[in-house]
């Protein structure tokens, strides 16, 4: 597989950014273009950037195994929201990044060739992109995402509300928030997007990932969970990258 970096100047974030892109090689393209191929666009956790998932996981293997092409942009630690020092990084990956890589590759737009996952912080903004644009993608993973974010109103401190002000208002009315994944469930959007959920039983965003299944189930809205024992790590992730890549592909 062939591994791009892509640096480039993006209007919704106002600076120069970087995407990360997995693509067959010359060896494995078969023939076939990016514009048939199936897309997973993989998000990051707070502390890490779009070159994580392919230092630290297995990634580029999977890709490999399927024929797909990954998409890894870089967020900072804005839990993938607008409005973060006038940066826009949910339209950056909801709407600028999909039309730029479909203009240069011929990536496809269609809903059953786009499917969206993260972990941690990237869990939360893959849960938020897929339930508020379920147009969009057939299938979203979470991998000890957080997916409700009631529990952080009494974990934060002075240092956290400072960093994270974009998201005081919209916590404070955490049942009607669309920046929490909890409240953006519905049960006619989404019935028709496939959603992965998993948390190990020693992570602390575990409450917020119950928190979701227990709307989910109020609403009748169905998914695939996993309660296991297992940490915040890249070795928990990357068992469930695979595991989610095989749930999206199944028929």
């Amino acid at each position: 597989m062939a591994l791009l970096t892509m640096h480039f100047n993006s209007t919704e974030l106002k600076m120069h950014t970087l995407v990360n892109v997995i693509i067959p090689d010359s060896v494995r393209i078969e023939n076939k273009p990016l514009s048939e191929r199936k897309v997973l666009w993989l998000l990051h956790g707070l502390s890490d950037d779009g070159s994580c998932w392919a230092r630290f996981s297995r990634v580029e293997h999977y890709a490999e195994k399927y024929g797909l092409v990954v998409v890894m942009p870089s967020a900072g630690r804005s839990m993938y929201c607008d409005n973060v020092l006038g940066q826009n990084y949910f339209t950056h990956i909801a709407e600028e990044l999909p039309n730029y890589l479909s203009l240069v590759f011929g990536l496809s737009r269609k809903k059953e060739d786009n499917f969206i996952a993260g972990l941690s912080m990237g869990g939360l903004g893959a849960a938020k992109l897929a339930l508020t644009y379920p147009e969009k993608y057939s299938a979203v993973g979470s991998f000890s995402g957080v997916l409700n974010l009631g529990p952080l109103l009494f974990v934060l401190n002075d240092d956290m509300k400072n960093e994270f002000s974009f998201m005081i208002e919209a916590i404070s009315d955490v049942d009607n928030s669309p920046l929490n994944p909890t409240a953006l469930l519905d049960a006619e959007k989404d019935k028709d997007l496939k959603i992965y959920i998993t948390c190990g039983l020693q992570d602390n965003l575990l409450i917020t990932n119950y928190l979701f299944k227990e709307r989910a189930d109020e609403l009748s809205i169905k998914a695939h969970y996993t309660f296991e024992d297992g940490a915040h790590t890249w070795e928990y992730w990357d068992r469930h990258i695979k595991l989610f890549i095989d749930f999206m592909l199944e028929k």
